[in-house]
């Protein structure tokens, strides 16, 4: 037995039903992003609620996906001028976009494609990854301008993401968070009416229930979700569609930890800390405690702080349940995922290539 991870459908299609339906509420078109599952199957079930149009993180998600019939695809990654032939080899077959944060990139590609493509011109609302700053009017009037001038390219409308809900720890917190960056997508709305909004961060889109000025929601942890998300305040955690499964190795009665097979290339190293705590993971239990939780990961080991409870009810040579801090990197690193409802495997991207 090697740690393994489980994926519930039946939860996924209740938080992609959710989604929709805050979608179909708020008149918005859903465009959810697939970098979290990455699997054609999983992509199967949103087709299920009418999806037609999808996002995903890079050119090489964007051609899987379109082998596997998806025929409108948003890569949500500013645009590769080195990436010019897949781009063309993709916009040849399907309606393609990606995103742009310069006159100088529209430019350079446009001498080095063939083919129409949508660009979407990404705006940084105070995060600080990527993107024109929100609120730099002069900057994104010169990118519209510079695409509805160019030879290959028409104006998709505007791309944000607001990472920084990732620091909340409360559905309040979110919506303090939030509420500034919709005022300023108002004025974007205001000032370039004609063109659509894609807004797409899994704790806003969890808990907002007015869009304002938004026109197109694209988030992609929510098909998961995960530990993290519980913490934020985004989701309940039997809304986490996913959990690892990992051997028990050894028992430390002295310090009442536990050793699994089940590290940093199963987990990542993402993790949460409260109250000065880390927390690389939280064992899946009947009753959730604040005392159980995995402590520290090296390259395969993980080493669970647990109660005295807890610890008293696991076995060594038994199996544990864990929900990932962030599903989206340990789907990333597993590669398949293992079906809660017959056991077999489903593919993922990354593992095509294995």
């Amino acid at each position: 037995m090697f740690p393994t991870l489980y994926i519930d459908t039946d939860i996924v299609s209740q938080n992609i039903k959710k989604m929709a339906d805050k979608c179909r509420r708020n008149e918005m078109e859903f465009r959810p992003h697939f970098k979290t599952h990455q699997s054609a199957e999983i992509g199967e079930i949103f087709r299920d609620f009418g999806i037609r149009g999808i996002t995903v993180s890079s050119p090489k998600m964007a051609q899987y996906f379109a082998n596997h019939g998806w025929k409108d695809i948003t890569i949500a990654f500013p645009a590769n001028v080195l990436a010019n032939s897949v781009y063309d080899d993709l916009s040849s077959r399907i309606t393609l976009k990606t995103l742009v944060i310069s006159e100088e990139v529209v430019r350079l590609l446009d001498q080095k494609v063939s083919n129409s493509m949508g660009l979407y011109i990404e705006l940084d609302p105070d995060y600080g990854r990527s993107g024109i700053p929100i609120n730099d009017l002069p900057a994104i009037r010169s990118v519209l301008e510079t695409i509805e001038e160019s030879e290959h390219f028409y104006p998709a409308g505007f791309y944000c993401h607001a990472g920084y809900t990732y620091k909340a720890r409360s559905e309040n917190d979110i919506l303090e968070l939030i509420t500034p960056t919709i005022k300023k997508l108002e004025v974007i709305k205001s000032t370039f009416p004609d063109l659509p909004i894609c807004f797409g961060d899994t704790p806003s889109c969890s808990v907002l229930s007015d869009f304002g000025p938004i026109d197109q929601l694209s988030p992609g942890n929510f098909v998961f979700y995960d530990w993290m998300q519980v913490q934020i305040g985004s989701c309940s955690p039997n809304e986490i569609a996913v959990y690892m499964e990992c051997p028990v190795i050894e028992k430390f009665k002295s310090r009442n930890e536990v050793l699994i097979h089940g590290g940093a290339v199963h987990f990542s190293k993402e993790f949460i800390e409260i109250n000065g705590v880390k927390s690389f993971g939280e064992p899946r239990l009947k009753h959730l405690s604040e005392e159980t939780y995995i402590k520290s990961i090296s390259q395969e080991h993980g080493i669970i702080k647990c109660s005295q409870n807890v610890f008293e009810e696991i076995s060594v040579g038994e199996t544990i349940q864990i929900f990932p801090i962030h599903s989206c990197l340990t789907a990333d690193l597993m590669q398949e995922y293992k079906s809660t409802e017959d056991g077999r495997m489903i593919e993922h991207l990354s593992g095509i290539n294995k």
